[in-house]
């Protein structure tokens, strides 16, 4: 067997054996001295364990012992909370900012309403674990920043179901990959070449078929597996 097979599999016995999901590997350099190889051979035998979904590579940070994925079902009735809730975490949420502002341009032209429409913004951070995770920033219809102020943690849909009885669905949902800038990379703990997830999500009121909210959430892509439901 090659020397860089034989590391990986010492390796790969010692990550299910010892390790946490999280964990990070010691250095290569420090690797590299245990085996008494040189990095290139560590290297080889950590893509590998990469390969195999065991470890991933950030910037800056290491060799880490991979999560498993969470899975979010993007259904009709699915929001942030309701999901995680579903799967047995907890969620904290950071009220980044809450202002009322004219809706942009291309967001008029995307859900086809009047270009003068105001809207509550809010943006959030979630975290897991006291990990950050994802970043959204929620346009919200008919309602008052005032009362939108009000909120500071927990589900939002659950705090305008009792700020205001709406009760929401999802519509339309758009999904795309890409990498994250540097402000997304600071505020979610994560290398440049972590990618990110971003979702466009329309929520409607059940009873009156309204537009309550748009919202767009940016998401560790090494952290949720999404499923769609018929």
């Amino acid at each position: 067997m090659a020397i860089y097979l034989d590391i990986a599999l010492q390796l790969k016995n010692e990550i299910h054996r010892d390790y946490e999901s999280g964990d990070l590997l010691p250095p290569e350099q420090k690797l590299a001295q245990r085996f008494a190889v040189n990095r290139h051979t560590v290297r080889r035998a950590i893509d590998e364990l990469v390969q195999d979904g065991l470890i991933k590579r950030f910037q800056g940070l290491g060799n880490q012992v991979t999560q498993p994925a969470i899975d979010y079902a993007l259904d009709n009735q699915s929001c942030f909370t309701y999901n995680l809730s579903k799967a047995g975490m907890t969620l904290d949420t950071q009220v980044l900012g809450c202002t009322e502002k004219r809706l942009p341009k291309d967001l008029t032209q995307r859900l086809q309403v009047d270009e003068n429409l105001q809207s509550v913004q809010i943006k959030t951070c979630r975290s897991i674990n006291q990990q950050p995770t994802t970043l959204i920033k929620h346009h919200l219809f008919g309602v008052s920043l005032n009362v939108m102020r009000g909120y500071q943690s927990g589900s939002l849909h659950k705090y305008l179901q009792t700020h205001y009885q709406y009760q929401a669905k999802r519509g339309k949902t758009r999904l795309k990959a890409r990498m994250p800038t540097l402000d997304e990379c600071q505020q979610l703990n994560i290398g440049r070449g972590v990618p990110v997830m971003e979702i466009h999500s329309n929520y409607y009121l059940v009873e009156s078929g309204e537009l309550m909210e748009y919202s767009i959430s940016i998401s560790r892509s090494d952290t949720f597996e999404y499923s769609v439901e018929p």
